[in-house]
């Protein structure tokens, strides 16, 4: 009778059996991406990859036919200033991550950082799913590093709030320099809502006791003693290594720092390519056309690099502020062509570079001696979906 316990019980013993005999392809087992052949997983992600350039390409030809005229009179010089302000910026957020890491004890060197960065940007712009699926990707990133569960949701929410409050000094900058003062009152109290916000999220996971019993409470409702018991371990678990992240206050300021340079970056970049096709505009509409191709990016994260209401943004904005439509466009092509064309060709370099050489055994020293390196070996095991590099 298959249907009996004790088939199931057999059935059961197989399989983890065979996961003990061939671990290599249980792990390949875990999705049913990583479950496909390696030949089809890759047919998969490449057709992916061709279907959104393809899509991305069909958008811009009609606008780079009307600003054929500016791009090919485009200044190589500043076109090379762009690129290295991408570069900087794309540097920066990656020591903003590493910094927020360190918070943890955990130490990464800065080289696989940026790689990450840039592969993480790469997948996000050109995959669906956008910046959730490069999240993803850096979120497993981290945990091939070594870091807890705490550490990497600490991470995201720290350098999430100092990008949100970098942006914000950008916008208050920009009012300043219009001389649009009344808009700095409604700036400082979001910022000042986000700090408090922050500082009485880090004063309540300081304090596990008053998030025990209201998570014990809800795990009640999970169905089965064992579960439960389980469950209530890795809360915890995951409590106390929150209470025990106390990161002070120059960590605050050094991230913000980061925030502001990786933000700066990117809009040198985007002020070098219109200096580059001939475009003369106060840096005051620069700046607001960049805040408003960002917001409106973020406002769609699915999108793959936010392509076209990024674009229509900044091209909105820069016409509104006095600029030709076809100088603007032609600005916002190789703003993009940089960022995330560029980028995109580096990080998936990078990607492949890390499939024919996978990561070789972490030495103490680049955790700090604070933790095993194959502590969380087996939360990152078998290929991932985007492919593993350093």
């Amino acid at each position: 009778m298959s249907g009996s316990p004790e088939a199931a019980a057999g059935r059961q013993l197989g399989q983890d059996t065979r996961a003990v005999d061939h671990p290599e392809q249980s792990r390949r087992t875990g999705g049913f991406i990583r479950s496909m052949p390696l030949r089809r997983r890759a047919a998969v992600l490449t057709g992916c990859v061709v279907g959104v350039l393809g899509f991305e390409l069909f958008l811009i030809a009609p606008y780079a036919h009307r600003a054929a005229g500016q791009l090919t009179h485009a200044r190589g010089t500043w076109l090379l200033v762009a690129t290295a302000c991408e570069t900087v910026s794309m540097v920066m957020f990656a020591r903003l991550q590493r910094h927020a890491l360190g918070t943890g004890v955990l130490r990464v060197r800065l080289g696989s950082a940026v790689a990450t960065v840039f592969a993480g940007n790469a997948v996000g712009a050109t995959l669906p799913g956008g910046s959730l699926l490069s999240i993803a990707y850096r979120t497993r990133r981290m945990r091939a590093w070594g870091a807890s569960a705490s550490q990497i949701g600490f991470v995201h929410a720290a350098t999430g709030v100092l990008s949100t409050l970098a942006l914000a000094s950008f916008a208050g900058a920009g009012h300043i320099m219009a001389g649009d003062g009344s808009r700095l009152i409604s700036l400082a109290v979001q910022a000042g809502a986000i700090c408090l916000i922050t500082c009485a999220a880090l004063a309540l996971v300081h304090h596990p006791v008053l998030l025990r019993r209201p998570a014990h409470a809800l795990l009640r409702l999970i169905p089965g003693p064992r579960r439960r018991t389980v469950a209530r371990a890795s809360v915890d678990r995951l409590l106390d290594e929150l209470a025990a992240l106390r990161p002070p206050a120059r960590f605050w300021l050094r991230g913000l720092g980061l925030a502001v340079g990786n933000w700066g970056g990117d809009f040198l970049c985007l002020l070098a390519v219109c200096h580059a096709v001939g475009i003369s505009t106060p840096l005051s509409t620069a700046l607001f056309a960049y805040l408003a191709g960002m917001t409106a990016a973020s406002a769609v994260p699915l999108l793959p690099a936010g392509i076209g209401v990024l674009d229509a943004a900044l091209v909105l904005a820069l016409h509104h502020g006095g600029v030709p439509v076809g100088a603007a466009t032609a600005a916002d092509l190789l703003y993009r062509s940089i960022t995330p064309g560029l980028v995109s060709v580096a990080g998936w370099a990078l990607l492949l570079q890390q499939r024919r050489r996978p990561d070789r055994p972490r030495h103490p020293r680049e955790t700090g001696g604070t933790r095993d390196a194959g502590d969380h070996a087996g939360d990152f095991a078998g290929p991932s979906l985007f492919t593993r590099r350093t």
